[in-house]
């Protein structure tokens, strides 16, 4: 898909991507698909879900052991705290809908049948072919990321991390494939946190929780150059964010 829509309340999430000119790069493969995934941090908890573990447990036929273990355990093995937990899960979410709905498929495949690994991040970026290794979560870099690159007062808006995804099943099979078979193709996550009004900034942005929700951006499919590659400026989001009302106003309409 080259372009995407996602909407969670009260956010309205679109993105349009272009085809790309490989008499510059070779970076990038004949057309680049992307996808979104918009996602708030809060727990439906309900009389069967009554806690955050409860919640987050109904969806463990979601991910693969490894990104499971991940959700729930932080760089030392132990257990997350609630709202650790919670962020981690949603982005994770986020990370496998917005790759299956950059294929054009969506939920119309089995979500255990793959895993997404970022490198550098689940794997050591100079052994991709590796075992998981520990961190912090996904959060934890964005929060860190964002506070290092802060410039004239302001906090920059989005971070991206390279990723494969490897295919753990066969499509609607109990059949595990055996050992880490990566596909070959590399893919760009990033990832946008959001706060009340809008994207998050240096006055909005005071501390780890501040945001409220947050957009995941998958686009690819890259070859090995854009993982060895040093310009981030490649993977670069255009934002642009508009309330309801000048939305409306821009198609020169009147609001109700």
């Amino acid at each position: 898909s080259v372009m995407n829509v996602s909407h969670q309340f009260p956010y309205i999430c679109m993105i349009q991507g272009q085809c790309s000119d490989h008499t510059t790069s070779s970076a990038q493969l004949p057309c680049d698909m992307i996808g979104c995934d918009l996602v708030t941090f809060e727990a439906k908890l309900h009389k069967y879900s009554p806690t955050v573990a409860d919640f987050v447990k109904s969806f463990v036929g979601c991910f693969t052991t490894s990104e499971w273990q991940a959700i729930n355990n932080d760089a030392s093995s132990l257990p997350r705290s609630d709202d650790s937990i919670l962020k981690e899960f949603y982005l994770r979410w986020a990370m496998k809908e917005a790759y299956t709905k950059a294929l054009g498929v969506g939920m119309n495949v089995d979500f255990d049948s793959f895993e997404t690994r970022l490198i550098g991040h689940d794997v050591d970026s100079t052994n991709v072919d590796g075992v998981w290794k520990a961190s912090d979560g996904i959060w934890g870099s964005i929060i860190k990321n964002m506070k290092h690159d802060e410039s004239n007062g302001q906090v920059k808006q989005q971070f991206s991390l390279v990723g494969q995804v490897i295919r753990t099943r066969e499509q609607k099979s109990d059949v595990v494939l055996p050992g880490p078979k990566w596909d070959g193709e590399y893919w760009v996550f990033t990832f946008l946190p959001l706060v009340d009004d809008g994207l998050s900034n240096s006055s909005k942005q005071s501390d780890d929780t501040a945001s409220s929700s947050c957009v995941c951006i998958c686009k690819g499919p890259f070859n090995e150059e854009a993982v060895t590659s040093s310009d981030s400026k490649q993977h670069h989001v255009i934002i642009e964010s508009l309330t309801l009302l000048e939305l409306i106003q821009l198609h020169g309409m009147k609001a109700v």
